[in-house]
């Protein structure tokens, strides 16, 4: 969540930092093919203002349609949408349509009012069922006055993302007494995360429930097994834990589910990694085990923290991106660690039937630089596939984009480069009163298919610092 008021286009401010990926091209590396797009379609002037936060969706039944998602500061302060019917070579227009109706008051066109009731939203979430035929997107939507009502809402579109319900979505965080989504006394619902099952259709929502008492962050989960109609609530997580998040749900070929998050312990940032587990049928996640203990979180989350070296910016850092491998029967996490120098991507894998077995953290792409926000898909065939935020091609100083894949449950790895150049986050960032406040977003996005990966994340365009771009590349390993 941004926690941000509603601002107008800013202009007028420029800086001397510019590294953009252009659109278009292929590149290839160690027989890797990637063919980056600027889904924005932003221009020279700055038509286009800042958008992070970037998850991707691939329909299972066409692969050529995929949608993605941002947060979006263009004229209103909501859930950006976009989709390609091409495979990736072409998205539809940021302005004036691509804006998520039934949200906000207000659309992305001055003179169009929205069919929402919310002031703002943003965290957006992406998934289509099995067949494909029903897409669903979940935004975090939220008012900037007292008593600062907050919801997570679900739309649904029937057409592979050419359009959505205007109005009647689905509020899925819902309850009474502490820790209700009323977002009043610090209360509301944050870092939601969708999945849908595709052995059933059911659709996992789950999220941190902040409740207003200080740091306390109950875990909760919502399924729906109507197709988005209705949810039913569970808290996974209970008792005096302290700033449980970054929670994520994937499921195997059997329909059962896995439920991954990091907790601070003393209040901290993401200190121990948890598992949890749902059997197919039963109400009761199973009890949560701790299957890793981090070194030294990376936190990006100034003033609060900021723990890399160069200027400061919001980002992802060692939050855990779960993905279950159907070829293999395995659970695999990856996540940003810093254990000596710099930080860098590990990760582990458990079988599913003994989430205790977890492998030793081994690195994915050491280097003298830092690595975080890991992505992670893998591919039905087995194929693991990785994306994240990678300064090792510029002495540390500049953020670019990796992909990573293995074909051996991760013994061996072949990595690109994604992104065409990179850029100082710290230059760059989303409007806040007359400036701007350097975030690239709290997570990015990875798709995989056995033909091909396709990542999404925030870029740059000139004129900085208020052009944040989705990217999209097509990753063929």
């Amino acid at each position: 969540m941004r926690r941000t008021p509603l601002v107008a286009l800013v202009a007028g401010i420029s800086l001397s930092v510019l590294l953009a990926a252009p659109s278009g091209g292929a590149a290839a590396a160690g027989g890797i093919k990637v063919q980056v797009v600027n889904v924005s379609q932003s221009t020279p002037s700055g038509d286009v203002l800042s958008q992070n936060e970037t998850p991707i969706a691939i329909n299972p039944a066409n692969p050529a349609n995929m949608i993605t998602g941002a947060n979006d500061w263009n004229y209103n302060d909501g859930c950006a949408v976009n989709a390609s019917f091409d495979g990736g070579k072409t998205w539809s227009a940021t302005l004036p349509n691509g804006f998520l109706p039934g949200v906000t008051k207000f659309t992305n066109d001055p003179n169009v009012p929205g069919t929402g009731s919310y002031d703002a939203g943003g965290d957006p979430t992406i998934a289509f069922s099995p067949d494909g035929s029903v897409a669903y997107y979940v935004c975090q939507a939220f008012n900037v006055t007292s008593p600062f009502q907050i919801a997570l809402l679900l739309n649904r579109s029937y057409d592979g993302g050419r359009s959505w319900q205007q109005i009647g979505l689905t509020q899925v965080s819902t309850g009474t007494g502490n820790g209700v989504s009323k977002g009043s006394n610090g209360q509301l619902p944050d870092h939601e995360n969708l999945h849908v099952d595709p052995t059933n259709g059911w659709l996992y929502v789950t999220w941190a429930q902040f409740d207003g008492q200080g740091t306390h962050s109950p875990v909760q989960v919502a399924i729906s097994k109507d197709r988005g109609d209705s949810f039913t609530i569970t808290q996974v997580t209970a008792g005096p834990i302290r700033n449980n998040q970054d929670q994520r749900v994937v499921t195997d070929q059997s329909g059962n589910a896995y439920l991954t998050w990091d907790n601070g312990v003393q209040g901290g940032k993401g200190t121990v990694l948890y598992v949890s587990k749902l059997a197919r049928g039963s109400s009761t996640w199973s009890a949560p085990y701790q299957f890793a203990t981090l070194n030294n979180p990376v936190c990006l989350f100034p003033p609060t923290c900021f723990n890399i070296s160069g200027g400061q910016f919001r980002a992802g850092g060692s939050y855990p991106a779960p993905a279950f491998d159907p070829a293999n029967n395995r659970l695999y996490v990856a996540y940003a660690d810093i254990k000596g120098t710099y930080a860098q991507i590990y990760l582990q894998s458990a079988p599913a039937d003994d989430l205790t077995g977890w492998t030793a953290p081994l690195p994915v792409a050491a280097g003298p630089a830092d690595q975080f926000a890991a992505e992670l898909g893998v591919a039905p065939n087995g194929r693991i596939d990785l994306m994240f935020n990678d300064r090792r091609y510029s002495a540390n100083r500049l953020v670019d984009v990796s992909y990573a894949t293995s074909g051996d449950g991760g013994t061996s790895w072949r990595t690109a480069r994604v992104s065409p150049a990179g850029f100082d986050p710290s230059q760059w960032g989303v409007p806040s009163g007359d400036s701007f406040r350097p975030f690239i977003g709290d997570y990015n996005g990875i798709a995989s298919t056995n033909a091909f990966a396709e990542v999404t994340w925030t870029g740059v365009s000139s004129p900085a610092p208020y052009n944040l771009d989705i990217y999209a590349a097509t990753v063929t390993p």
